[in-house]
């Protein structure tokens, strides 16, 4: 019997959040070294497109709008677009019963993913079993990469420098008067779930306590209201609040010393560029956070502290990154 030929055209498929994406870049990066010489495609929603755009692992990106896939006549719409690009396997690293059936209606050959949500329609699929294991959440990615035969490394998350993002972060700066010589911390208090969110009037305190020292806090993020009123931001820090791009984040982030936040995207920035991150969470989120936990060295997580152990947290971390 011939052996199967080799895949030269591979989708991945992750089309949530921001933190649900970056836990996928360990998987990216693992079927990226098996096949090389592959053209690897990944589509995800249109708003995250610029966080990834120039990654080495990926040759395209495909953006996603939930509506494109309403009904029957999205599913079929979506099984034209990836018919055209001719795939020899799709990974749905998100279950869904659009992308499951879409990729069956297409003929993609190698169809890998959950087996729920219309997973019978794959060719090759694991049971889900997250809720009654307790493994990080790039590990459960790494698992399904898994069934295209190929090994399983350790996670691990990185994002490039790129040279226009790289300016914009020094402009950006310069334009606050600040330097990149300057001890930098960034806070971001916002997150899209208010289940994850740790007291705002918490992170004010926090602020205020860290005024002082050799050091300049940039509160950095999108407010849920998408605006955040002067009268109400702490003095001595710099607001950047709705000010900076998804694209430029990672840059601004790359610049900081450490970063203070609330379980949320911005976290699984920080630890792709080598920034610590001091996360800090109410008492219900603790279980979740040991699956969302950030990868890398240097982090803390703390549920429920108190504004004081918050900043002497992020003291110690700004201590631990200086030079012996």
């Amino acid at each position: 019997m011939q052996p199967p030929p080799p895949l030269r055209r591979i989708l991945i498929v992750r089309t949530d959040r921001m933190g649900d994406l970056l836990m996928s870049l360990p998987a990216i990066h693992a079927v990226r070294r098996a096949f090389p010489k592959a053209e690897i495609q990944l589509l995800l929603q249109k708003d995250l497109v610029p966080l990834l755009e120039g990654h080495p692992d990926v040759d395209r990106l495909l953006s996603f709008e939930p509506q494109e896939g309403k009904g029957w006549l999205g599913i079929l719409r979506m099984a034209q677009r990836l018919r055209r690009e001719r795939f020899d396997a799709v990974i749905v690293l998100n279950p869904t019963k659009l992308f499951h059936t879409a990729s069956f209606l297409a003929g993609v050959p190698l169809r890998a993913g959950y087996r729920r949500k219309f997973g019978r329609l794959l060719t090759r699929s694991l049971l889900d079993t997250k809720s009654s294991r307790n493994l990080h959440e790039s590990q459960y990615n790494l698992e399904l990469v898994h069934l295209l035969d190929i090994p399983v490394p350790e996670g691990t998350l990185w994002l490039p420098e790129r040279s226009e993002a790289e300016a914009q972060a020094r402009q950006l700066l310069a334009e606050n008067g600040l330097s990149e010589n300057q001890t930098l911390i960034a806070v971001h208090p916002w997150t899209s779930n208010p289940k994850k969110s740790w007291p705002l009037d918490s992170f004010w305190q926090v602020i205020h306590s860290l005024r002082e020292g050799n050091h300049h806090l940039l509160l950095i993020g999108r407010s849920p209201s998408g605006e955040t009123r002067p009268e109400s931001i702490p003095s001595g820090l710099t607001n950047l609040t709705d000010k900076t791009s998804l694209a430029v984040l990672p840059s601004l982030l790359r610049r900081c010393s450490v970063l203070l936040s609330n379980d949320s995207g911005p976290v699984h920035i920080a630890a792709a560029v080598g920034t610590p991150a001091v996360v800090v969470a109410p008492r219900e989120h603790a279980k979740q956070l040991e699956r969302w936990r950030p990868l890398g060295a240097g982090h803390r997580i703390l549920i429920a502290p108190t504004v004081e152990e918050a900043a002497q947290a992020v003291k110690e971390t700004l201590q631990a990154r200086k030079p012996a």
